[in-house]
């Protein structure tokens, strides 16, 4: 493999925290005018009761972040949040609500007390209210994740659960398909949700982009343990059907996250949770159907596998912000309770200088 782009390296970067002492899972949104949201988990470890969801707020296009806000935090764990602007400017929340502890606090899945929340806020993520269960009751207990994007006015969500009872012929899976990931759709600002579309068994932790040509670029994790990779899929009808599954990196390598650069090219960001730890890119020229050789190196100094699930924004003036997470210590690289050394950071470049160098 070629040498990395040390995005780092770029005239216009910049690096800093969002926050510290937390910051699991963050999700970016663009406000406009160089205002920006990231929505993220604080309160505990990557698991725990006492976790929460807090938001930051950027007003100079990333460079400088104020003190979190909590948005949710409830007797139960309150985690894995999925963001995004409605239509009418509605900034909209869901995540997953999470009651499978004992009374000592330990994970326990076999309780099977989970729900899916949706929580709305009127004045770009400053106050929120109407933190209700999500009417679809079909997939309630999945997990919403990451990006909620708005195509020709209908919110679309990824989210992830069990797999139905009737699975249609030729859906896409990937060994061992336990889990099933869905696209869930909003035609009123995100306030009822429904029209699924059953996009693949076996993966999770999805992120799509609508192409061009109005095609459906999906990509996702793989579910096998052993694997962990990123596949990507599409759909030429709206997300009705998908086909044409491709593998585009390493195993331990997850979850994706998709942005459209102005001249129509992919980044693709994913954590890299293998030795060296930290944050990539890789960059496709043609919709998707390749990924250049050369990949972009955003971090390569966090200390062990509790890390990365980036998110990028574009900007209006082509800044690109992404956000992601570290915890852990060159001591003990994983916590799962507790978030020891837990941070959200981000990095800024420009746009025009990652494509100069490609």
């Amino acid at each position: 493999m070629s040498e990395h782009l040390d995005i780092r390296k770029l005239s216009g970067t910049s690096a800093s925290n969002v926050v510290t002492g937390q910051g699991y899972f963050p999700v970016i949104a663009d406000l406009g005018d160089g205002e920006l949201i990231v929505v993220h988990r604080g309160g505990s470890g990557h698991m725990g009761l006492g976790g929460r969801l807090d938001v930051c707020r950027s007003l100079d296009w990333g460079e400088t972040w104020d003190a979190p806000v909590t948005i949710a935090d409830s007797e139960r764990d309150d985690r894995n949040p999925a963001l995004g602007i409605a239509p009418d400017g509605t900034v909209v929340l869901a995540y997953h609500w999470q009651g499978n502890y004992d009374e000592d606090g330990m994970w326990k899945p076999e309780l099977g007390k989970q729900d899916t929340r949706v929580v709305y806020s009127s004045d770009g993520g400053r106050s929120w209210q109407n933190d209700i269960l999500m009417n679809y009751l079909e997939l309630n207990g999945s997990s919403p994740f990451g990006k909620i994007r708005s195509v020709h006015g209908v919110l679309h969500m990824p989210i992830y659960g069990r797999v139905p009872e009737d699975v249609p012929s030729g859906t896409v899976t990937v060994d061992p398909g336990t889990v099933a990931t869905f696209i869930l759709r909003s035609e009123d600002n995100g306030l009822t949700w429904g029209n699924p579309s059953l996009v693949a068994l076996g993966l999770n932790e999805a992120d799509f982009l609508v192409l061009p040509d109005d095609r459906y670029l999906f990509a996702a994790r793989s579910e096998k343990r052993s694997e962990m990779a990123i596949h990507t899929c599409r759909s030429s009808d709206g997300g009705s059907t998908w086909g044409y599954l491709n593998r585009v990196n390493d195993s331990s390598e997850h979850p994706p996250d998709l942005t459209m650069l102005g001249n129509d090219w992919i980044l693709m960001t994913f954590g890299r949770r293998h030795e060296p730890f930290g944050v990539q890119g890789i960059i496709s020229k043609d919709n998707g159907e390749s990924w250049e050789e050369r990949r972009l190196l955003i971090d390569d100094t966090l200390p062990g596998g509790d890390s990365g699930y980036p998110s990028t924004v574009r900007q209006d003036n082509g800044r690109l912000a992404t956000v992601y997470y570290t915890a852990g210590s060159w001591d003990k690289r994983w916590d799962t309770y507790n978030p020891l050394e837990a941070a959200c950071k981000v990095i800024c470049y420009h746009e025009q200088e990652l494509i100069d160098q490609f």
